[in-house]
């Protein structure tokens, strides 16, 4: 199951995993709390240490700029970090790749442009 997001709360650790029947599940510590769709609007409720907690993804307008949910105590907004790295390391490989790969064409084109013999 990929990881979504993870964050630590009062020494408990708190992952978002989504299914691959697209569901998104909450992991208290590794224990299943809370599980509803994945959709844009999706909530989920849970208590830790006597304090309800309450998650729910963001707008899509608002993910560039902020967290990709938002994360309630008690009824107030809190400012958590997502632990989780984000996917930028899989977009270098993947320019990196195709950089590569473009490379090679190019360089067998020119290659053959060059110093291929002339028939005549």
């Amino acid at each position: 199951m990929p990881r979504l997001a993870l964050y630590y709360v009062e020494n408990h650790k708190i992952e978002i995993v989504q299914t691959i029947l697209g569901k998104e599940q909450v992991l208290l510590n590794g224990v299943k709390i809370s599980e509803s769709k994945a959709t844009a609007g999706s909530r989920h409720v849970f208590s830790v240490n006597k304090n309800n907690y309450r998650i729910s993804r963001r707008d899509h307008s608002k993910v560039g700029r902020m967290n990709t949910y938002e994360i309630q105590k008690d009824g107030s907004p809190v400012a958590l970090i997502n632990v989780e790295q984000s996917q930028s390391t899989y977009i270098l490989l993947l320019i990196i790749i195709v950089g590569v790969g473009c490379g090679y064409i190019f360089g067998s084109f020119f290659y053959q442009l060059l110093f291929t013999p002339e028939t005549i």
